[in-house]
């Protein structure tokens, strides 16, 4: 059983996070106990009371986790040679799938997705959301620079916003859930570009 006092302390907190990321995933984030997630980890229950202040807790770092990988990647994107409006879409696409497949990975993921939506664990999220708003802006000031994007009195920052809420209903909850079917991934991401194309040519200079 690992020590939380062991030198390790990174190591520990990883294993925590991680046996409680699995029991969310596969039991449910109600039915997961602390005690399981210690046994799970190898740790005594006192000791993720060390790193952690309680289930809750643990679900706000895991939230912070993903909405962190999401940030990753629309950086990757948005540092790739891709155009601005390709870079804009895979930005876009990138996050909806993301959510979708965490949502979709096990039977509980829907239920720890949800757990997610709650406005306390969505507030952890603020940091990352402006980082991610403020990637798409940067892209959309390339695309201003190089002619192929025109912006309404030139507000990036508003207008990454606003894009981001032309999507909103391809993210939970969403109004047209297909959870379980193998078609669902494909759908979405089909409807999602759909709406892009629509959204993306009021982004483009009228020269074009």
């Amino acid at each position: 059983m690992r020590d939380g006092n062991d030198g390790n302390s990174c190591e520990t907190r990883q294993a925590i996070l991680e046996a409680a990321r699995s029991r969310f995933l596969h039991y449910g984030y109600k039915k997961t106990t602390i005690d399981e997630i210690a046994a799970d980890a190898g740790v005594g229950k006192g000791t993720v009371y060390l790193y952690f202040g309680g289930k809750e807790d643990i679900l706000l770092t895991i939230a912070a986790d993903v909405k962190r990988n999401i940030t990753e990647q629309m950086r990757a994107i948005a540092l790739s040679l891709a155009s601005p409006e390709e870079k804009l879409r895979r930005m876009i696409i990138s996050a909806i799938l993301s959510v979708h497949d965490a949502a979709n990975s096990t039977a509980h993921g829907v239920e720890l997705v949800d757990e997610m939506l709650r406005p306390k664990i969505m507030s952890c999220g603020t940091e990352q959301k402006e980082a991610q708003y403020d990637l798409m802006a940067k892209v959309l000031e390339e695309g201003v620079r190089r002619g192929e994007f025109a912006l309404i009195n030139g507000d990036s920052a508003r207008t990454a916003r606003l894009l981001m809420l032309t999507m909103v209903s391809f993210f939970p909850p969403y109004m047209d859930p297909c959870h379980g079917q193998a078609s669902c991934r494909r759908d979405l991401e089909g409807r999602a570009n759909a709406m892009l194309d629509f959204v993306l040519m009021g982004l483009r200079a009228r020269d074009q």
